[in-house]
């Protein structure tokens, strides 16, 4: 405990992990009511989770961080992440109590990284920070400096 205290960028791992735990259960939560959509959704859920997760466990590489950047750069910043998180939350919000826990769990997640953004507070942990290959290459956030 007192490492995290120290580190607050391992607890910021941590709570990714356990958001991606979350959207699993979310997931097989949705996949019980059968219905169509309830099934996409259900799916959606585990794999977006389980992406999480797989991000979060391993140190990345700079290959690992260039293939997310190319593909989800929005997981690259605290506002990014925070919006998915956030409507990932809204899509567990549906059939049961559970579910509605697990939403409301992941969205306000989602919230709080969102203010995170905004009052620079954390440094992001090393999984969210974006590949240092690329010189010409910016963020989709920011614009050109000169």
């Amino acid at each position: 405990m007192e490492a995290l205290t120290r580190n607050p960028t391992e607890l910021l791992r941590i709570v990714n992990m356990a958001v991606g735990g979350v959207a699993i259960a979310g997931g097989v939560g949705s996949l019980l009511n059968h219905s169509f959509s309830s099934i996409i959704i259900g799916i959606y859920e585990v794999i977006a989770g389980a992406m999480i997760i797989f991000l979060e466990v391993r140190t990345p590489t700079e290959e690992h961080k260039e293939l997310v950047h190319r593909y989800a750069s929005f997981m690259h910043s605290f506002v990014g992440r925070g919006v998915f998180y956030l409507l990932l939350g809204v899509l567990m919000l549906n059939y049961y109590t559970i579910l509605y826990i697990c939403g409301t769990l992941v969205g306000a997640v989602g919230v709080a990284y969102i203010v995170l953004h905004f009052f620079r507070m954390v440094e992001p942990p090393s999984t969210m920070q974006a590949p240092t290959t690329d010189t010409e290459a910016q963020p989709v956030w920011q614009g050109p400096t000169e």
